[in-house]
């Protein structure tokens, strides 16, 4: 059965249902005329998750759109981050509009994504060097937020507010986020005091643009606290912070170090990782921390690796049963001649496809995001 999520607008206190209403997992809750007796009833109920059947008509189309997905992931990861943009422009200029199903729409496409295609999403992201920082980087921390939370088995309908506040963290200083991802000289000192006090103007913008769900609020308003209390823009301690904003403070700190910059190249992912475990218990949560690493494996997706042979290669899919053995494509031969053909490389064979080092992203090279990971056409 195809379902499709109803929205707030979708529902009526005291009107007939004109349709069965399902849980996320199919469970029947209100028949077919039957009413809802109050604006309470309907938002514990929206806030649950209610579905209905899709009709023959919506069926075809989500049944469209999911070929559409496993077939071109690239394409969606392009269409999420032009919808990103878009939404952002629209609340920094204060239009009206209903952001909070247009946010969680895109978190559910991500969501989706992650599910079908989550190494090539995280290698794409890694590898797009046309993209800006300020565009890519909220989607990575969504991605990553999803990918932790999921592991953390929090239900898929709750993690959709969490991926929310994840691409909204910044929008409170989306203008000076801009001319940062520029700057290489120092920060002054109003900007340092405007990083510090983004938080609550985000929160303060998204509630003026119609976000309520404190959830998603409180996730934006604590992001940059720490576990040791260093953190701002209150200072709060570990216990005080949710595994939320612990969980989108790490992403973010993550997706910092290894997006590039105008001035400056990412980090190694594998330094970022070695460096976000090196910081465990002070800046980042301990036991989020070793769930990332091993989420990602030693060697996330978008790598650039040396292998036994020579082989100049990227990292295409993460270790399955050892974090230090993933798989990867050759696309350089040892005296630095592109491949015409690349092919796949299981680095467990130590001997000849073992991993020697992690080397700096080539820049400049033309890389067919679809031929790397063997999906959709050309």
């Amino acid at each position: 059965m195809k379902t499709i999520q109803l929205k707030e607008n979708d529902l009526s206190v005291g009107s007939p249902l004109p349709w069965p209403v399902y849980a996320h997992d199919g469970e029947l809750l209100l028949e077919r005329g039957q009413l809802l007796s109050s604006e309470r009833q309907k938002r514990i109920l929206l806030t649950r998750g209610l579905y209905r059947e899709a009709n023959a008509g919506e069926t075809k189309e989500l049944e469209k759109q999911e070929k559409f997905s496993l077939a071109s992931p690239f394409n969606v990861l392009d269409a999420i981050r032009q919808n990103v943009t878009r939404i952002l422009n629209d609340m920094n200029q204060s239009l009206t509009s209903d952001y909070n199903q247009r946010v969680t729409k895109v978190a559910s496409v991500i969501q989706k994504l992650c599910y079908e295609n989550t190494d090539a999403a995280l290698g794409a992201i890694i590898l797009d060097q046309q993209a800006l920082y300020t565009e890519i980087h909220p989607i990575m921390c969504a991605i990553l937020s999803e990918l932790l939370l999921r592991r953390k088995k929090i239900p898929q309908q709750d993690r959709l507010l969490y991926l929310a506040a994840a691409l909204t963290q910044n929008i409170g200083m989306l203008n000076l986020q801009e001319h940062l991802h520029k700057q290489s000289s120092p920060l002054t000192e109003q900007q340092q005091k405007d990083i510090e006090q983004h938080p609550f103007k985000s929160r303060e913008i998204l509630q003026g643009l119609g976000i309520t769900h404190n959830e998603w609020l409180d996730t934006v308003q604590n992001h940059h606290e720490r576990p040791d209390g260093r953190g701002y823009p209150n200072g709060l301690q570990a216990d005080d912070v949710s595994l939320y904003a612990r969980t989108l403070s790490l992403t973010d700190i993550y997706s910092a170090m290894v997006l590039p910059r105008e001035y400056r190249d990412g980090f190694h992912v594998k330094k970022a990782l070695r460096d976000i475990f090196m910081q465990r218990g002070g800046a980042v949560d301990m036991d989020l921390a070793q769930l990332l690493i091993k989420e990602l494996g030693i060697y996330p997706p978008g790598t650039f690796v040396q292998l036994a042979n020579g082989d100049i290669a990227i990292v295409i899919r993460r270790g399955v049963k050892q974090a230090n053995a993933p798989i990867v494509l050759n696309i350089m031969s040892p005296r630095g001649a592109p491949y015409k053909n690349p092919q796949r490389r299981d680095t467990k064979h130590q001997d000849l496809y073992g991993i020697v080092k992690v080397i700096p992203r080539i820049d400049d090279l033309k890389l067919d995001r679809n031929q790397i990971w063997g999906l959709g056409k050309k």
